[in-house]
């Protein structure tokens, strides 16, 4: 090796060294920089525990969310009209009821248990945004009951001066043609809703006129929904009244979206009672459907009534009426129990009864409960029909139609 060769070795080693014993420099320098600038936090977030008043922050924010949509959706009649203006402190008087009546809520349940969640302290958010607004609309616009905000397009005529119920033929009559129901009130002096009549004395010093958006047969036709809204607009030129529409979006749009849902929910269970190694005869069946609380009626089906009110029908399967004189002489090889699930309160709870009638009177009669398919009906499958039922039933009340309630007996009509 040459002298040049060592020579060049040993600079390379003292660069390096050079290299290394700066870098160690810097390091240190700025580990000394970052230790005296760093702030040490007095309290460690992530490892204390987080306390919130969620009663109050989670109520009044809701509140306020609803208030703000609430106004902005359904803004005040001008003064110069004869509609009444006064909504704000109304709107102001729900929202303290309501604020009021929720803490009063919390503090009785917590003072029942001590020990409870935090969450049995608070209303669900959806209870707590639809009840208000269901306060506050109320507290601006008294509707007849007979109307449903989800179902009906509704008109408020304020009037000038109270009119009879003779002024308000010439708007029923151009409402003719129109195939949806139609729902015509008026407010007397007491501030008491009456269906108008051409026979009635009363006179009236609002009015409130309602078409259903949609039925089983599908949404109010365009046409139609265009004539209803024209010929409210001239009634309240001809009345001198202010008309204020209720609801929000597009009355169409909604017609849509209504039906839409009642294609969702309106469902039908069908279970069948199937001859089995035995014919079923018409007389026997016909004594068991009668000892089982049923009636036939003349339109040829056995109904099962509740308080009055008919919960399931059993038809032939072949859609054939039943009969006195049919029963008497025929054989049956198949009935069928039906079960319109948004016409009953509790559809479980009804649904659990016709089974159990069902199956009674399957094995009197020696026959068996099948599905559509022919297939026999085990506790699988009917567990599977419940469950259906629990979500059809959430479904409705997320919406605001009851089950078995007049509006939803209207609507599925």
């Amino acid at each position: 090796m040459s002298d040049l060769q060592v020579a060049l070795i040993i600079l390379g080693g003292f660069i390096i060294a050079a290299v290394v014993v700066y870098n160690w420099m810097q390091e240190r320098k700025l580990r000394h920089e970052v230790n005296n600038e760093f702030i040490v936090p007095q309290k460690d977030v992530l490892a204390d525990d987080f306390h919130i008043n969620a009663d109050a922050y989670i109520v009044d924010k809701e509140l306020a969310e609803v208030t703000e949509k609430f106004n902005s959706e359904h803004p005040v009649a001008p003064e110069t009209l004869s509609a009444p203006t006064i909504v704000e402190p109304a709107v102001e008087t729900a929202v303290k009821d309501f604020n009021e009546n929720v803490f009063a809520n919390a503090v009785k349940t917590q003072a029942v248990d001590e020990d409870a969640s935090q969450e049995a302290l608070i209303t669900p958010e959806p209870i707590v945004k639809a009840a208000l607004h269901e306060q506050i609309l109320h507290a601006q616009v008294h509707l007849p009951e007979p109307t449903h905000t989800q179902i009906d397009l509704s008109a408020i005529f304020y009037l000038n001066k109270n009119i009879s119920p003779k002024d308000l033929a010439p708007l029923s009559a151009s409402l003719a043609g129109i195939q949806l129901p139609i729902m015509l009130h008026g407010l007397d002096n007491k501030d008491k809703w009456h269906e108008v009549s051409e026979n009635a004395t009363t006179t009236f010093k609002q009015v409130a006129c309602s078409v259903q958006l949609a039925d089983r047969g599908g949404p109010i036709a365009k046409n139609l929904l265009n004539k209803f809204q024209f010929a409210v607009e001239d009634a309240g030129l001809e009345l001198n009244a202010h008309v204020e529409w209720q609801g929000s979006g597009d009355a169409l749009q909604r017609a849509i979206e209504l039906d839409q849902f009642c294609i969702e929910v309106d469902q039908m269970i069908s279970v069948h009672l199937a001859e089995y190694e035995t014919s079923v005869h018409g007389t026997k069946f016909k004594g068991l459907a009668e000892a089982s609380g049923m009636t036939l009626k003349p339109d040829g089906k056995f109904y099962f009534y509740s308080n009055e009110t008919p919960i399931f029908t059993v038809v032939d399967t072949n859609n054939v009426p039943f009969t006195a004189e049919s029963l008497r002489n025929n054989v049956l090889k198949s009935v069928t129990f039906q079960l319109e699930i948004p016409k009953v309160t509790n559809c479980e709870q009804v649904f659990n009864q016709m089974i159990a009638i069902a199956q009674k009177m399957a094995n009197s009669l020696n026959a068996s409960l099948v599905d559509d398919n022919q297939k026999p009906l085990g506790d699988l499958q009917l567990e599977k029909i419940r469950q259906q039922l629990k979500v059809i039933h959430a479904t409705m009340v997320a919406r605001g139609i009851m089950p078995g309630s007049p509006s939803s007996m209207r609507l599925f009509s």
